[in-house]
C-alpha cells in the first residue's frame, strides 16, 4: 500500500503534466475527423442498433428480464465501451509515447493516467445520449445514479490495473498488443453487456463466474444506477467486484514499478 499511495503521490504532484497529455490525447483523437465528438455518439447508438434488430426480428426476443430492452443494451455498452477503450489506451500508452518517455524523465504512470481521458469524454457524451433515450421511453432515472461516480470509479481502477500489467509487458513482448483486442472481444460476449445475469444467477457457478469476471457484477451496478427499479445486481456482485477491481490495480502498480526501469532499454 505505501507503493500505492506513493505513486499516487507522484502523479498528484505532477497533475498540470497529467492535464496537458490528457488534452493533447482528447485533441488528437478528433483531429482531422469530420464528425469529432459525435463519434461518442455514433459507435454506441449504431451498436445498440445491431443488437435490437438481431433481438427483436431474428430471435424475436422482445425484452430483457422484464426491463425495457434498449436500456439494458446501451447501459452495457455504455460500460463497456469505457472500459474497453480505457484497457486499450492503457495498454498502448508506453509504446505510443515511447519517444516522448526515452528523451525526459518524469513519473511513467502519468502516461497510463492521462490515456483514460478520451474514454471519459465518451462516457460522459454516452451518458447524455443515454438520458435522452431513457426519457424518449418514458422511463425516469434510477435513484441511484448518484453512485455513478463510484461505478466508474471502480470501473476505471480495473481498467488501469489490467492495462498497466498489459502496458508493462508490452515494451519487451509486443505479442501483448495481440492478446488485448482479443479480451476486447471474447470478453464481450463473456459479459452480460447485450443480457443481464439473470438467467446466469440460476447456475450452480454463478458465484464462481462472478469471481472469473468481476466486470459482471460492475455492469450490473451500472444498470441499477441507470435504470429504473433495476434489482438484479446482489451484496455478493458487487463486493467481488470491488474487492477484485482494488486487487488489480494494486498488482498492476506493482508490476508496472518494477518493470518501468527497463523501459528505455526496449523503446
Amino acid at each position: 500500500m505505501n507503493l500505492v499511495h506513493r505513486k499516487i503521490k507522484e502523479i498528484g504532484s505532477d497533475w498540470e503534466l497529467l492535464l496537458i497529455l490528457a488534452k493533447r490525447d482528447i485533441s488528437v483523437r478528433y483531429k482531422q475527423t469530420i464528425l469529432g465528438l459525435s463519434w461518442a455518439v455514433v459507435k454506441p447508438v449504431a451498436t445498440m442498433l445491431v443488437f435490437l434488430f438481431a433481438y427483436k426480428q431474428v430471435a424475436k426476443v422482445q425484452d430483457i428480464s422484464g426491463y425495457p430492452i434498449q436500456l439494458v443494451i446501451f447501459s452495457g455498452i455504455l460500460f463497456w465501451n469505457y472500459f474497453a477503450n480505457s484497457l486499450q489506451a492503457i495498454s498502448n500508452s508506453i509504446l505510443v509515447n515511447s519517444n516522448l518517455i526515452s528523451k525526459v524523465y518524469f513519473p511513467r504512470l502519468i502516461i497510463c493516467f492521462s490515456s483514460i481521458a478520451v474514454s471519459l469524454v465518451d462516457f460522459l457524451v454516452g451518458f447524455i445520449v443515454y438520458i435522452i433515450l431513457a426519457l424518449s421511453l418514458h422511463q425516469s432515472l434510477s435513484t441511484y445514479i448518484i453512485l455513478l461516480p463510484l461505478a466508474l470509479l471502480i470501473t476505471t481502477l480495473i481498467a488501469l490495473g489490467f492495462g498497466l500489467i498489459f502496458a508493462s509487458f508490452s515494451v519487451k513482448y509486443r505479442d501483448v498488443q495481440q492478446i488485448v483486442p482479443l479480451i476486447v472481444q471474447y470478453g464481450f460476449f463473456a459479459t452480460p453487456i447485450v443480457y443481464t445475469t439473470k438467467q446466469l444467477s440460476e447456475k450452480s457457478w454463478f458465484t464462481l463466474y462472478n469471481v472469473l469476471n468481476p466486470l459482471a457484477g460492475i455492469v450490473e451496478m451500472f444498470r441499477t444506477c441507470l435504470i429504473d427499479n433495476y434489482d438484479l445486481l446482489t451484496s455478493q456482485n458487487i463486493m467481488i467486484s470491488i474487492a477484485a477491481s482494488i486487487l488489480v490495480f494494486i498488482l498492476g502498480i506493482i508490476v508496472f514499478d518494477k518493470r518501468e526501469d527497463s523501459f528505455v532499454d526496449y523503446l
